[in-house]
């Protein structure tokens, strides 16, 4: 799309619309337009606007998806700019070359994505938290069945890992989301007792809260509408006449978007897939950013 600048009410998981400016170069935001370009104005007078959503692929996995690729479409249609993929380890001997085949299933995927290693807790061991860490994943989840089973986890080790990179640990229990609710009070005695790193909320859905983007490093980058950042959000129109400071019928993570852009260019319309460069597999650089 070149470069370009609008000007319209921005939508944030917290608080009311407000309105805003941004331009938009090279698919990153910024707030300064510098140098000889020309910016074209981008009309969205008629829509608000949200930050691009940041989604763990819960509900349909592309790992064991049969068509990735539509997978991948399914979760742009709903506004994702940012998929985690989630990344079963299933053998300590075979980890490193699992992961590769992983990232081969994964090339030409059409939206950005980072792998999100998912080992069940008889498997964590302090190499493998060294080598996502090294491989640039945002966090680890750490899959369980009992709370018995967080008791037997020789912890002191695991806290030595992830002072490497300070990628933080969280659950996945098998039950289901609303089981984690179940485990919240002993993990956080656990990571308490141990000084482990954490992330402030147990993921309990598909959607990544705005605490969980910070501690793992996916924001400032992504995220937000920020100077530096990619250039990634949605718009919603808005059919009916409407201030902007009543919006308590929007609902932030379920409301399907109008037109989802990703990287400064836009890749769905009305639930349509535009033709777009290919994701790329985005790794964090700095755990806990802000810490």
């Amino acid at each position: 799309m070149g470069a370009y600048w609008f000007s319209g009410y921005v939508k944030r998981a917290k608080g009311p619309p407000e309105q805003e400016e941004w331009s938009v170069n090279q698919a990153k935001f910024t707030k300064n337009r510098t140098g000889p370009l020309s910016y074209r104005q981008l009309d969205v007078k008629d829509f608000l606007i949200t930050p691009g959503r940041v989604q763990i692929d819960r509900e349909e996995r592309i790992e064991t998806s049969s068509s990735p690729y539509a997978t991948a479409e399914s979760y742009i249609k709903r506004g994702c700019t940012l998929l985690l993929t989630q990344h079963l380890v299933t053998s300590l001997r075979h980890y490193k070359v699992q992961y590769e085949q992983f990232l081969k299933k994964l090339r030409k995927l059409p939206v950005n994505f980072m792998v999100l290693p998912v080992v069940p807790v008889k498997l964590l061991r302090p190499e493998v938290i060294r080598f996502f860490s090294r491989k640039g994943s945002p966090f680890l989840c750490i899959r369980i069945k009992s709370r018995e089973e967080l008791l037997d986890v020789c912890w002191e080790w695991i806290v030595q890992a992830q002072s490497y990179r300070r990628m933080p640990l969280s659950l996945m229990v098998e039950e289901g989301r609303d089981a984690s609710n179940f485990y919240e009070e002993l993990w956080s005695s656990l990571t308490r007792q141990y000084g482990m790193i954490k992330l402030t909320d147990i993921p309990d859905g598909e959607a990544v809260s705005v605490q969980n983007l910070r501690d793992s490093g996916i924001y400032p980058l992504r995220g937000d509408l920020l100077s530096g950042a990619s250039a990634d959000y949605n718009l919603y129109y808005r059919k009916s006449v409407q201030t902007f400071d009543d919006d308590d019928d929007f609902r932030y993570h379920d409301s399907v978007p109008d037109v989802t852009v990703m990287n400064g260019s836009v890749v769905q319309v009305q639930q349509n897939i535009v033709p777009h460069t290919p994701g790329t597999h985005i790794k964090v650089k700095i755990h806990k950013h802000f810490f």
